[in-house]
């Protein structure tokens, strides 16, 4: 259950006039973030009436509600009775996902200066990057993007001073403790490490993202040549490898 200093740290936030802010321990971690997704659960369990949305992040969880149907303070005394549901160890099924990577060269143009920063070679840093599954916290920033963790600490690089103008869709980052996907291009400050040929996010399809939170992401490394020539066929053989359990 959760604890008495968990339950201290809940606090409620109004933002704007349709969503609650339920905020836990100003913390990146498993446990809170498990917190965040167990109290998810148990509020669409309870289906309470005008609440239309949950959106769960690194360590809060957004209440998206109809305000002609329940007002705030209401809506804040219903969710507060739900505090001493809240459990870590709660059973909460994420998918793996196995996702195929080209590390480095101009996959990856940041790989070499990851290793020389971290006094280790670009090998070993692929070895570490794939060495275990990584948490996904939350998906935004960008649509589908999976902020993941924790990355190992010999890995643990801050953000480039000076941002890139345009990241490719499918890259591979990492920034500080964690690593992420970019589902589309974008602006971006994190390493570029790799590239995925691994469609993981379509708006025409439902869901649109086949990540989502409290998945694990396991990176697989493959080579150029592979990730050159990858098409649905491709994507079907793979998924049908390392995906089947999905």
């Amino acid at each position: 259950m959760v604890t008495s200093m968990l339950r201290k740290s809940l606090s409620y936030i109004p933002m704007g006039e349709k969503t609650i802010i339920i905020k836990f321990e100003d913390i990146l971690s498993p446990k809170v973030n498990k917190c965040v997704r167990s109290l998810s659960q148990i509020i669409t369990e309870r289906n309470i009436e005008g609440i239309e949305r949950l959106i769960p992040a690194f360590n809060s969880l957004a209440v998206c509600y109809n305000p002609i149907i329940i007002k705030f303070n209401k809506l804040v005394e219903q969710l507060k009775e739900l505090e001493d549901s809240i459990n870590d160890e709660r059973d909460i099924k994420g998918n793996k996902i196995f996702i195929p990577v080209v590390f480095g060269g101009d996959y990856g143009p940041d790989l070499e200066e990851v290793a020389e920063r971290t006094n280790l070679s670009s090998r070993d840093v692929v070895g570490i990057i794939q060495s275990k599954p990584y948490l996904v916290y939350m998906v935004g920033f960008i649509a589908g993007f999976p902020y993941c963790g924790d990355l190992d600490e010999r890995l643990i690089l801050p953000r480039r001073s000076n941002p890139r103008i345009k990241i490719p869709k499918g890259s591979i980052a990492i920034a500080n403790e964690q690593i992420g996907l970019y589902t589309i291009s974008s602006p971006g400050g994190w390493h570029i490490v790799g590239w995925s040929p691994m469609e993981t996010f379509n708006p025409h399809h439902e869901p649109p993202s086949i990540i989502n939170a409290g998945d694990n992401v396991q990176l697989v490394q493959i080579n150029s040549e592979e990730a050159d020539s990858w098409n649905e066929q491709r994507q079907r053989e793979w998924d049908l490898k390392w995906n089947s359990q999905r």
